[in-house]
């Protein structure tokens, strides 16, 4: 990869951004019927970014709650929801609408989250294999917590990674939090997303 970010192309944008409102639609419906109130997602928005470019805009001594899954399919990805720690915290109570010690909510925040996690990231997923016409095989969801530079291994790594970042901004009750959905990607693998995207655009104009 050039030292250069790559781009994509304004109908490869606007694919990826209905495939990503799709997913968070269902996230949405799924997560309100498991916590038993209304869970709103917004419109997502999606740019490439370098590692240290996400760590950058993360806040690089900011710890980070990440819920991760390995994915393997027409393109390989390691696949990330985000969450600030203080707004981690804040999606736990709002899911368990009780007053708890922060004592407590530090201990239920692997569970919960990663059941978020698996719901959300399983969408998404789900929705880019629909779209793709094709299947992905998903690790277990693993949780963390850290800074970014060690979450996202930008010390230790030689790899010229780029990362697909989806914004999305999560409300529960009177709670609301950014979040953040990361697919850190290689070069064949984006290569490899731009080609399957580019195949149903052809596919599109031809009808």
């Amino acid at each position: 990869m050039s030292d250069q970010l790559p781009s994509f192309s304004l109908l490869e944008h606007d694919l990826l951004c209905e495939m990503f409102n799709i997913g968070v639609g269902k996230a949405s419906a799924s997560l309100s019927k498991m916590v038993n109130q209304e869970v709103m997602f917004s419109v997502p928005t999606v740019e490439l970014k370098t590692r240290e470019g996400l760590a950058g805009e993360l806040g690089k001594e900011r710890p980070i709650c990440s819920i991760s899954q390995e994915m393997k399919g027409p393109f390989s990805a390691k696949s990330m929801l985000l969450f600030p720690a203080d707004s981690g915290l804040l999606v736990v109570r709002a899911m368990l609408n009780t007053h708890v010690s922060d004592e407590m909510l530090a201990e239920l925040q692997h569970e919960a989250l990663s059941e978020i996690g698996n719901v959300v990231l399983n969408a998404c997923i789900g929705s880019i294999a629909d779209t793709l016409s094709n299947n992905f095989t998903v690790g277990l969801p693993v949780f963390d917590i850290s800074k970014p530079d060690r979450l996202f291994h930008i010390k230790d790594s030689t790899e010229n990674d780029v990362v697909l970042l989806i914004r999305i901004f999560m409300t529960l009750r009177e709670s609301e939090v950014t979040g953040y959905l990361a697919f850190i990607l290689g070069d064949i693998s984006l290569k490899e997303l731009r080609d399957n995207l580019d195949t149903i655009l052809n596919s599109l104009s031809k009808r």
